[in-house]
Parts: structure tokens; C-alpha cells; sequence
């Protein structure tokens, strides 16, 4: 099925790149480790260098129906779900640009479908105005959620262990000054106790990092929730200020100690967004979901992904969580 699907993909990338044929070659070259790090491809009188995901993604999207609009010229321009843009300059530059106008860099080996949760399927809505609103938003990755929210009104407390997203992250603050002073950015990992812990991460860009899988490890700074609260008042913010309090986890794995540890934290907020990979910690959904409703909230959970669907609920998905 993986290799129909592959020539499917191929073909159809005829409709965009008149070397397509080629361009194809030389991503299975990069992929194994035998060609250059980037793919040139023809579209109408100009040339794009492209990262081997990149446009791996690109001609995915389009034979899967999700790139609505294809332009080439000055820069490349596609239409996104109908509603989000990338542009990518000749030299392999890409600006992602939201529905609400919030611009993100490319970064390498970027998982575009993360954004697509957060802007075309929405898994993180919380509102439409959150002003007054506090979000404590634990795996901020490269900025997306934080400035999601940040958008709508809300202060944004972006917690992000892995060094290079956090980087990414201020950077894509700095593309949207007028939301700079909404989001306070800490680096750091939410743990089961204060001091250091190692994550996992594969290459500098990965969406899946975790303090719970096997490989390379990078050390980084944690802290139990209560703490990171503590933390967050030292820098000068009054959390009891905020008229709702929610809290977004985003964590592989970290949700489980926060429950098993923390529920007199958890009573603190009003809303919870946590998605939940008992794959990494062998816990249920039905033993992650009594822990929080034990605290005082009602919670509901569903599919987000394709790998909540493939692997089951009780295996992952999102909790959404109000105090009652």
C-alpha cells in the first residue's frame, strides 16, 4: 500500500513541477543519505530550493486535496485547507501565515501538521475572546499555540523544554511584536521534581520529543507545575489576578505525573487542554480522566490526530476538562 501510495504521489506532482521526475530522484537520494540536503524544483519560469520535508509535505498535501491554490513567481504561495498560506522564497525561506494573520518561520524539518491542529482543526480553541484569561501553556513548541491564544486575548505563560524550539519560539514572538507582551516564554520541562531532566529529541525540529522515550538526550531545566507557579509569581505576575485560569498540556507524557502528583495545583485552574499519550507512561485514558474529575472538573475526550484514531482513545487523544 506504501508504495502505491508513493507513485500515486509522484504523478500527481507532475501538475506542479515540471521536473518532476528528477525532483523525485533526488528526495530518495536525501532521504537515504546520498544526495544534497535540499530539492530544486522547476514551477513555470522559476526555481525553488526546498528541504527534503518540505517538499515531501508539498506534494503530499496536494495529492491528499489540502493545497486549494498553487502559485509560482517571485516566491512560491500555497493555499492551505482554503485558509492558511505558506510562501516560500526562491532560496527556501518560509513564511507560514495563519487564518488570524499570525506569521511563523520554516524551521528545519517543521511538522506542519502541528499548525494545522492548531489553526485548521482547532484542537486548542478556547474561545473567541479571552481576554482575562491566563493560559500556563506547557509545550509551547515553536510559538503556535502561545500565539494562538495570545491573539485572542489571553496572557500566555509558554513553557518549552527543547532548546531549539524555544529559540524558534522567540523568534516567531518577534514576527508578531503586537503580541510580544502577552507571552511570558520559560524554558524549561515539566517534571515529577525540580532540578534538571533529559529529553529526547530527534534532530533540532521534533514535535515529538519527550522525557519518556529512548535516544539522544538533551538536558534541560524542570520543574514540578507547583514550582513553575512559584517561578511565574517571582517574575512578577499575579496569577489570582486572571478572571479564568486555563491550562494547556502538550507534554508526551508529562500529564501523568502532574495528575498522579498535583491535583491541589490542578484545583488552581479553571479550564484544562491536555493531550495524553498513556502509550509513553502505560496509563488509560478512563485512569488519567478519574485522577482529574476526582479534583473538582468534568472532562470529555476525542481523536485529534490520526494516531489517536489508528492506536485508540484509550491510548491517546485530548481531554477537555471544566472545573464545576
Amino acid at each position: 500500500m506504501g508504495i502505491i501510495r508513493d507513485l500515486s504521489v509522484a504523478l500527481a506532482s507532475r501538475r506542479l513541477f515540471s521536473n518532476w521526475l528528477s525532483a523525485g530522484f533526488k528526495y530518495l537520494l536525501t532521504r537515504h543519505g546520498l544526495g544534497r540536503d535540499f530539492v530544486t524544483v522547476k514551477c513555470g519560469d522559476a526555481s525553488y530550493r526546498l528541504s527534503p520535508g518540505m517538499y515531501s509535505f508539498i506534494i503530499n498535501a496536494y495529492h491528499d486535496g489540502l493545497i486549494t491554490e498553487f502559485k509560482c513567481g517571485g516566491s512560491m504561495e500555497l493555499l492551505l485547507g482554503g485558509i492558511a498560506k505558506l510562501v516560500i522564497s526562491k532560496n527556501g525561506d518560509e513564511l507560514f501565515i495563519a487564518p488570524d494573520g499570525i506569521k511563523l518561520r520554516g524551521e528545519d524539518s517543521m511538522d506542519l501538521t502541528v499548525l494545522f491542529e492548531t489553526w485548521l482543526y482547532e484542537i486548542h480553541f478556547l474561545g473567541f475572546n479571552l481576554d482575562g484569561w491566563l493560559v500556563v501553556d506547557i509545550g509551547a513548541y515553536i510559538g503556535d499555540t502561545p500565539l494562538y491564544f495570545a491573539k485572542r486575548g489571553a496572557f500566555v505563560v509558554a513553557v518549552e523544554p527543547v532548546p531549539y524550539h524555544f529559540e524558534a519560539m522567540l523568534r516567531n514572538i518577534e514576527l508578531n511584536p503586537e503580541l510580544k507582551s502577552r507571552i511570558l516564554p520559560i524554558n524549561a520541562a515539566i517534571a515529577d521534581k525540580d532540578g534538571s531532566v533529559e529529553i529526547a529529541v530527534e534532530g533540532r525540529i521534533d514535535g515529538e520529543a519527550s522525557i519518556f522515550k529512548k535516544g539522544k538526550g538533551v538536558k534541560v531545566r524542570s520543574f514540578t507545575l507547583s514550582s513553575l507557579l512559584n517561578h511565574v509569581r517571582s517574575l512578577g505576575v499575579d496569577i489570582n489576578a486572571f478572571r479564568v485560569r486555563a491550562l494547556k498540556m502538550d507534554c508526551k507524557g508529562c500529564e501523568w505525573d502532574v495528575v498522579s502528583n498535583e491535583l491541589n495545583t490542578l484545583r488552581l485552574f479553571d479550564v484544562l487542554k491536555i493531550e495524553y499519550s498513556g502509550y509513553l507512561r502505560n496509563y488509560t485514558a478512563d485512569e488519567l480522566m478519574n485522577r482529574v474529575e476526582s479534583a473538582g472538573f468534568r472532562c470529555r475526550r476525542y481523536a485529534h490526530n490520526q494516531i489517536a484514531v489508528r492506536i485508540g482513545l484509550d491510548r491517546h487523544g485530548m481531554l477537555s476538562c471544566l472545573r464545576v
